[in-house]
């Protein structure tokens, strides 16, 4: 990303100063860019500005598409919250009509001028993803100097225009965040939110012009009188409260949904409510749904309402999708011809095909996670959810939100609509636990019950969900170990460990490294776009002769560097790792500053007590920084 950053950063300035065309400047970039200097665009610019000259106007002419889209949007931006990314919303001429955002980037936004009625239209501001995506009517990204206005290098931006069902442009959602945040999956989760936009806004089209046919629809729906009576209700809404018609016949709406007031809608207090989630309270159970009432109005008088909802469940799946939570992985991306590995392999299809809880342990770099995805693709739940997450990278005080979600209200900074876990996003499907062994002892027993019972409570809720999702935990410690250092809990890695598989550092297949370097050589020819590159017929034997102390993911770096290093079109080995040893051995009194840095980070822990908070300020690095270092070096810091 760096090269690029420089190498787009050139192109700018020399078309900017010297009307010099860079060719290998992107089409649409190098296209826009001619097309800001005959607008006569500042390049030294690059701020919104022309602001709207009637905000409310504004607003009112587009409160349909902010109604539909900003729920999409908040979904969205709690996936990606904490990674200072904002959520934009434009109309279809580039008026700015919504923005959600962390508090960090919210600054930097105000700078640009991203607020609610400024234009941000090509012409106004120069190459911007909004702009031009608007311009060519379809999604683009845009990285730092590819916008043509200097305020903007700093920025990394993804749109997509949104259609109606005319497939006329109605408006445009953008992410936008700090360019070396850039990656090519935020062009596709901006995509996948302005499809969902899309659907909503000709739903919510066909609901208003359309007399659509009651049990057609996918959401459950209830019809009520103006005395709260329960009138019709749909074949969906029987099949997800698991009631019979007369059931329903004999029920009060206030009774099942207790935190709507009902009375009021109809009264005319308030005029209708979206997207609200309520609990809907069936004998002994309680069913989590998404509710939207709307009161029938004729002649200026409620005469009854209608009930529509939907399992959030089904909402869960959503925001998986546009989270990204799915496995990319199979077997057949595990190469190898190596006995061990392909017996590792027949063990790990086997658990695929039980409901068992997994438990994958190996050094860093074997591949734990590639195998998690490939079981859960080759076991029944492969078109479900796949959660990964991180243990290591949590902060200790997060772990059980993060994991069982929270209520509303539960703490100080909670949402005030209460917050999904990791654990119900990946209902139906599989939840993958990396770094399992870095869980606090206290999050062990609570991890213990959920496998126990497969139910969850959010953090400041009352009321046990019942889930179905399938447990694969992986960790690079000998967990046996942690659990005779009490560490780890015995119970719960009995109950992990149903189904133990043990991944092969690589050198002890060593007879994979020619398969590896050549599966490696052949992707980023693919990537560069040029011809495969021949492998010098000693480099192999080289590399076998390394420890691999990383394994396959040190190998992959080694691979990579090598081939952006060879100027020929043969891969040839540069001694790197070979000098540095020589060096250590030259000059041996020399103490190494990753050991430095490790003794550093441990005394700090044990100084803080183990609080990371504490340890980080010591040490004056961020929080993120340390957990991530904490990984690397593998150190433990219970306390």
């Amino acid at each position: 990303m760096e090269k690029y950053i420089t190498f787009i950063k050139n192109a700018w300035e020399n078309f900017i100063y010297d009307d010099i065309i860079n060719e290998q400047v992107r089409n649409e970039i190098l296209e826009s860019w001619i097309r800001c200097k005959k607008y006569n665009v500042n390049p030294m610019g690059g701020k919104g500005k022309n602001k709207h000259s009637n905000i409310k106007e504004l607003i009112d002419k587009n409160r349909e598409l902010i109604k539909i889209a900003k729920p999409v949007m908040e979904s969205v931006y709690k996936i990606v919250e904490g990674s200072s990314f904002a959520m934009i919303l434009a109309d279809k001429d580039g008026y700015i009509l919504e923005v959600i955002g962390d508090e960090d980037i919210m600054d930097r936004v105000n700078e640009l001028n991203f607020l609610k009625g400024e234009l941000w239209s090509e012409k106004e501001v120069g190459t911007n993803a909004i702009g031009t995506a608007l311009y060519l009517k379809k999604p683009i990204q845009t990285i730092g100097a590819e916008h043509f206005g200097i305020s903007q290098h700093s920025w990394t931006c993804s749109a997509s225009p949104i259609y109606d069902e005319d497939k006329e442009i109605i408006g445009c959602i953008n992410m936008s965040g700090n360019y070396y945040d850039a990656h090519s999956h935020t062009l596709g989760i901006v995509t996948s939110a302005a499809e969902s936009i899309q659907k909503q806004f000709a739903l919510s089209r066909s609901y208003n012009l359309l007399n659509i046919t009651f049990n057609s629809i996918s959401d459950g729906m209830i019809v009520i009188d103006s005395d709260s009576n329960i009138k019709r209700i749909n074949g969906r809404a029987l099949e997800v409260l698991n009631l019979t018609l007369d059931d329903v016949m004999n029920l009060e709406i206030k009774n099942l949904i207790t935190n709507i007031d009902f009375k009021a809608l109809l009264k005319g207090d308030k005029k209708e409510i979206y997207n609200i989630e309520s609990d809907f309270k069936i004998k002994n159970d309680k069913i989590k749904c998404i509710v939207n009432a709307v009161p029938m109005n004729v002649n200026n008088k409620n005469i009854g309402m209608v009930i529509t909802f939907k399992e959030t469940k089904h909402i869960h799946k959503l925001v998986s999708k546009l989270a990204g939570f799915k496995a990319s992985y199979t077997f057949d991306d595990i190469i190898t011809e190596n006995k061990n590995m392909k017996n590792m392999i027949v063990l790990a299809k086997k658990s695929a095909k039980s409901d068992c809880n997994v438990l994958i342990e190996g050094e860093s770099g074997t591949g734990k996670e590639l195998l998690a995805q490939s079981i859960h693709n080759y076991s029944d739940r492969r078109n479900k959810p796949f959660v990964a997450v991180n243990c290591a990278s949590i902060p200790r005080e997060l772990v059980e939100s993060e994991l069982f979600g929270y209520e509303k209200g539960a703490f100080t900074g909670a949402a005030k609509e209460g917050h999904a876990g990791k654990f119900e996003l990946a209902d139906g499907g599989t939840i993958f636990l990396d770094e399992i062994g870095e869980l606090p002892l206290d999050m062990q027993s609570k991890l213990l019950r959920v496998l126990d019972n497969g139910k969850i409570i959010r953090v400041g809720g009352t009321f046990e969900k019942q889930l179905d999702v399938r447990v694969i935990g992986a960790t690079n410690r000998i967990l046996k170990k942690e659990v005779n250092r009490k560490n780890f809990r015995n119970d719960l890695y009995y109950r992990l460990s149903v189904m133990n598989i043990k991944t092969i550092p690589l050198r002890q297949r060593k007879e994979d490294i020619g398969l590896l370097v050549n599966y490696f050589t052949k992707k980023l020819s693919i990537k560069k776009g040029t011809e495969v590159k021949k492998i010098n017929k000693d480099y192999v034997e080289k590399l076998k002769d390394n420890y691999w102390e990383g394994n396959v993911r040190e190998l992959r770096n080694v691979v990579e560097r090598d081939f952006y290093l060879s100027e020929k079109n043969i891969l040839v080995s540069y001694e790197v790792e070979n000098t540095c040893k020589k060096e250590e051995k030259t000059f041996e009194n020399v103490v190494a500053i990753k050991t430095l840095e490790k003794e550093a980070i441990e005394k700090a822990i044990i100084q803080s007590n183990g609080n990371m908070v504490q340890a980080a300020n010591l040490l004056q690095i961020g929080r993120s920084t340390l957990y991530r270092k904490v990984k690397k070096y593998n150190i433990a810091y219970k306390i």
